[in-house]
């Protein structure tokens, strides 16, 4: 049998799935668009519901977690590099 926490936390790594999703998608479609700040800002807001499980810490996690979220920041880190280039160009 499962107890209420399981299940709260069961709800709340899904919860946190769908809206790391839904910002990935909302990123993607305004990269697409060629508006680079709301992609930014939309994939920057994603970071912050990591879709894994965030009881893990950071040094026990699979290499393939820490790629693709280092990937992910990587990308807006990017993002954030073209808006300044941008800026003084």
């Amino acid at each position: 049998m499962t107890s209420t926490k399981e299940k709260i936390t069961d709800r709340s790594a899904q919860f946190n799935r769908i809206l790391y999703g839904g910002f990935l998608i909302l990123g993607v479609y305004f990269l697409i668009t060629k508006d680079i700040s709301t992609a930014m800002s939309n994939l920057g807001i994603g970071l912050i519901f990591d879709p894994f499980d965030q009881k893990v810490m950071w040094r026990q996690r699979p290499l393939y977690q820490k790629i693709w979220l280092i990937v992910h920041l990587s990308i807006v880190l990017g993002l954030v590099a073209i808006l300044i280039a941008d800026r003084f160009a």
